[in-house]
């Protein structure tokens, strides 16, 4: 929902211009009217709404998708007039946000029973989670569920493959398909040795790469059938067209964390009021209603928020260096 702002009308008007004065007059008292009964907005990650993945009873406000990337959360919080109360945020993108005062630092909250819902960051607000999945065209590859070590295996399953275009996600992702166990991927990815492994692996794939940067990305991808299998937020199946027949394989599925962040250009007088209903009501958002419930361990990876804040930068540069390097 955009917000309008009316600049005011000259209060002199030459009878040549009467008539065009009029018309500028009424559209800017409709669209003050516009402005001045505009809803807030909060802005949800890309998705959800579609996959009915957000958990929010009696909420308030409309709501808006968004990329979820830091560029988009920085133009947003430069705005003159904040478009958005609050939105929703992965874990290690809100530590950026939060470093460079492109959010709030919110109050500490009052101890309550809810206060385990607190999050890490001082910026931020639990969310609940997401699933990074690794989605296969079954048009394609048929039902059997393929798995990361099937993702790499280009001999039996040829085609492209996608990822996503940052070491978040994609080193672990390597790092399994290479064999390593979920519980073990951090303290391997924790020595140079295990950050060669993962990018070892990934030289691998790289000719028969295509990337996505955000969540749409991906869907644009399953859409398009310009891969065969990819990583993807499990919310964007739900984004598919009718004949698109791609589905999700939870095992090995990454969670990401969650907050809700508000913008440094909220005004005060209605951080104190956002910040209140985001606590009082956790509005969570959870996508695993359509994952297995059978009991079985799906060996699900929580990616690590305290890993990604240490060494995202450093690991950045990497991932770059190794985009652009030459065979």
């Amino acid at each position: 929902m955009a917000l309008t702002l009316c600049l005011p009308l000259s209060a002199l008007a030459t009878p040549h211009h009467a008539a065009h004065h009029v018309v500028r007059h009424a559209k800017a008292k409709k669209a003050s009217r516009t402005a001045a009964t505009a809803r807030p907005v909060l802005a949800v990650i890309s998705g959800s709404i579609d996959a009915h993945s957000l958990l929010m009873p009696d909420q308030p406000y409309p709501l808006r998708e968004w990329d979820g990337s830091l560029a988009t959360l920085r133009a947003t919080a430069q705005a003159r007039t904040a478009p958005w109360l609050a939105a929703m945020i992965d874990n290690t993108t809100l530590y950026a946000a939060c470093r460079d005062g492109v959010v709030q630092t919110l109050p500490a909250p009052s101890p309550s029973p809810a206060s385990h819902m607190a999050a890490t960051s001082p910026c931020g607000i639990q969310a609940g989670e997401e699933s990074i999945v690794l989605a296969w065209d079954r048009g394609r590859l048929g039902d059997t569920a393929p798995d990361w070590s099937d993702f790499w295996d280009i001999a039996r399953h040829p085609g492209k493959r996608a990822l996503r275009l940052d070491p978040r996600g994609t080193l672990e992702i390597a790092l399994m398909a290479d064999g390593v166990a979920p519980r073990d991927v951090y303290s391997v990815l924790s020595s140079p040795s295990g950050v060669e492994r993962a990018f070892r692996k990934l030289d691998q794939l790289k000719p028969y790469l295509v990337w996505w940067r955000t969540a749409e990305e991906a869907s644009r991808i399953m859409n398009s059938g310009a891969a065969l299998m990819l990583s993807t937020p499990f919310d964007r199946l739900a984004d598919l067209g009718p004949k698109v027949s791609f589905a999700a394989q939870w095992r090995q599925s990454l969670r990401q964390k969650l907050s809700w962040a508000i913008p440094r250009n909220v005004p005060s007088d209605q951080t104190d009021a956002i910040i209140k209903m985001l606590r009082d009501q956790t509005p969570l958002h959870d996508d695993t209603q359509d994952a297995p419930q059978d009991g079985r361990d799906l060996g699900s990876l929580a990616m690590s928020d305290s890993f990604w804040a240490i060494n995202f930068d450093a690991l950045q540069k990497r991932f770059q260096t190794w985009l652009t390097a030459t065979p």
